[in-house]
């Protein structure tokens, strides 16, 4: 069998030969837009990108696969096209110098939502943030892939709609889940059947969490708007946005499902509203679920519904109080002429047995008994009994219901009230635990029954060691704090040391052991390789100060100080020398400090070459330098540098005389004084070299 690859466009293993995938049928040479990231990318060696599934003014969403767990997941890319482009050929950014600030400013509040998603891991019906990281001048989140379809494609697959019982059971674990959500200040905006999908086990989750700047009007970002389901404000930047804006959209989806039909957009509606109630357009809808999905959809925030909590107890409470009379239908008597039916009050019953049981001509003992009032007593005690025992189950059906409605409602306002004092607990700590945060006191719903768990040592048992170490151990210190540190999951103490078997910059060794568990967003103490404690010392020669100490700094060594010097031999700004020789081995752990010398030469004055004889001050004649003979050679000059003045093959450099030869000058001079002069000159030996 061939080799086996993935297909960028499902993610799902193939056959090498295979140039059209048989799971997906997308093809190997697909065009993809180069504005985008190119299928097979990998991002930080762990992320295969594969195709585009949508994108909008904030970026774009890619289907991607986890390289080191073997698994499907979404990633999200940051990238606002009226901001930035697309290096040709590339997956880097390139932002435009007129919008850097803008560019990083919303960049911010992308990671700062994902930061917020990631720690809600444990809240079900929602996608949360599993990964962010950032590359190529840009951020990326990672979520999460979904097994299921959209909800306006099941709703396709239903006939359109679906009944207010079948929406009773489905949507209760979801409203849950979007109060939590806003408990954290997130505000979804688009919630619609386009961002609401219907997993394989017949979940609901949220997803398309984007920036507020994509959900509103007239922002620095074109707007991503999901008509019918945006509330007016997000029409209007000037206008206050907040849970109530989340009611309007999930009323509108509540409105799309009973109905079948999508409502107005909230643009026309403030023009002509005509949105006509629920229960109008599909009678089966009860009359009290259409007046508070109506309330919710109020084009006027003050007069909304301002919470979910207050939208899911106004739908459950109503249905209950008027579900009532329903639920208390008695059986029938087993007398057909027993008076209860005749008259509905609790009192007469038991006068009419008294006066009909005379009346009964099957009953033959008040014939044979002289005081028939003995036999009424029976009769009326028969029907008392039946009353009593009916008249008594009417009351525990009028008063079970409330009572189960108001414990409903005092469970979810304690969950509620738990959940918010958690998390404002949960604020003013230092812990950065992304289960801890949320899964403290997480209400579980199970057929509108809310539930919490069971002890609170049962939870905080939960909250330990609920994940396994890995392996830590000669990888990048800054690479692993990145990946690790950016959503919360673990937190590191790092300490140097120097190490010969390890880089610099790699971990040596990690507090908890791989393959360990520990609790998320624990501090875990690693130490990192400085490098080796000895280096040796690179050759200076030719080499810049600056170029010299940037090669220290790369092998670890920066106990070091520099002179400056005056050698002409050198360039200003170049190495001369070491305290120690180039090649030696350097002991970084000892006290030694390396001496760096370089040259700083003064401007060197310029000599004149033309000679100029020196003037005798006793008689006003000129010196006359005599011509050295071949067996004694005069001794070579010496310049003010302390350099022969010869030049480069051995022989002194000329001397200008006027235009006039030496040895006309030296016949011009008194024979005698030269003969006496030369006899009594000693004689100069000749100099070495």
């Amino acid at each position: 069998m061939g080799e086996r690859r993935l297909c960028y466009g499902c993610m799902e293993m193939k056959l090498d030969y295979h140039k059209v995938c048989p799971n997906c049928g997308y093809a190997d040479n697909t065009p993809y837009d180069p504005d985008y990231i190119a299928p097979g990318t990998v991002l930080v060696d762990r992320y295969a990108v594969g195709i585009k599934l949508g994108h909008n003014s904030e970026g774009a969403t890619y289907i991607g696969y986890n390289q080191s767990l073997s698994s499907k997941v979404l990633i999200r890319e940051y990238m606002p096209q009226v901001l930035c482009r697309r290096v040709q050929g590339r997956a880097t950014i390139s932002v435009n110098p007129e919008h850097i600030v803008q560019y990083k400013a919303l960049m911010e509040e992308f990671k700062e939502l994902n930061r917020k998603l990631a720690h809600m891991r444990t809240i079900s019906h929602i996608n949360p943030t599993l990964d962010l990281f950032e590359a190529n001048n840009t951020a990326y989140a990672v979520y999460e892939y979904l097994e299921g379809i959209k909800l306006i494609d099941y709703l396709n697959e239903n006939a359109g709609e679906l009944t207010w019982k079948q929406v009773s059971e489905l949507f209760p674990p979801f409203f849950t889940s979007l109060s939590l959500i806003h408990n954290q200040n997130i505000v979804h905006r688009a919630i619609s059947p386009e961002t609401i999908y219907v997993t394989e086990r017949g979940e609901l989750r949220l997803c398309g969490f984007s920036i507020p700047a994509v959900r509103t009007a007239d922002t620095e970002l074109p707007c991503e708007m999901f008509h019918g389901y945006s509330a007016p404000e997000q029409y209007f930047p000037n206008m206050r946005q907040g849970t109530w804006t989340d009611v309007y959209g999930i009323s509108a989806v509540l409105y799309r499902i009973l109905t079948g039909c999508k409502p107005t957009d909230a643009p026309s509606r403030m023009k002509v509203d005509n949105l006509c109630p629920p229960h109008e357009t599909n009678p089966n809808v009860p009359e009290h679920v259409s007046r508070v999905i109506m309330e919710g959809l109020s084009l006027s925030s003050d007069n909304r519904i301002r919470t979910i909590t207050e939208l899911v107890t106004r739908l459950f409470e109503q249905e209950a109080t008027e579900s009532i009379p329903v639920v208390q239908t008695l059986p029938p008597p087993p007398n057909p002429q027993q008076p209860r039916q005749q008259n509905p009050k609790p009192q007469q019953p038991r006068q009419q047995p008294q006066k009909q049981q005379p009346s009964k001509p099957q009953n033959p003992k008040p014939q044979n008994t002289p005081k028939p009032k003995q036999k009424k007593p029976e009769t009326a005690n028969y029907g008392k009994e039946d009353y009593i025992a009916d008249n008594h189950e009417n009351v525990i059906d009028r008063i079970k219901v409330p009572i189960i409605i108001a414990v409903l409602l005092v469970c979810v306002l304690l969950v509620i009230a738990i959940v918010v004092m958690n998390l404002i607990d949960m604020n003013s700590t230092v812990s950065t635990d992304p289960t801890e945060s949320i899964t403290m006191y997480y209400a579980e719903t199970t057929d509108n029954i809310v539930t919490e768990p069971e002890t609170e040592q049962e939870t905080v048992s939960e909250n330990v060691a609920d994940s396994q170490m890995p392996n830590l151990i000669a990888k990048n210190f800054e690479q692993v704090k990145q990946q690790f540190e950016s959503d919360g999951w673990m937190h590191f103490e790092p300490t140097y040391e120097y190490s010969d078997r390890y880089k610099s910059g790699l971990i040596i060794s990690q507090g908890i052991q791989a393959g360990e568990l520990f609790k998320s967003g624990s501090v875990i103490p690693v130490v990192v390789s400085k490098g080796p404690s000895s280096v040796q010392l690179p050759p200076f020669e030719g080499k810049t100060l600056k170029a010299y100490e940037a090669e220290l700094e790369a092998i670890g060594l920066t106990n070091y100080n520099t002179a400056s010097v005056v050698n002409y031999d050198y360039e200003n700004g170049y190495v001369t020398g070491l305290s120690r020789s180039a090649g030696e081995m350097f002991d970084l752990t000892a006290e030694e400090t390396l001496m760096i010398y370089y040259a700083d030469n003064p401007p060197q004055e310029i000599k004149n070459d033309v000679y100029t004889p020196p003037q005798n001050s006793s008689n006003n004649q000129p010196v006359v330098e005599t011509q050295p003979s071949p067996e004694n050679p005069p001794a070579p000059e010496v310049d003010d540098d302390g350099e022969n003045s010869e030049n480069d093959n051995g022989e002194a450099p000329p001397i200008d005389n006027g235009g006039e030869d030496a040895n006309t000058n030296f016949e011009n001079n008194n024979s005698s004084q030269d003969d006496n002069s030369n006899n009594d000159a000693p004689e100069v030996p000749p100099e070495e070299g």
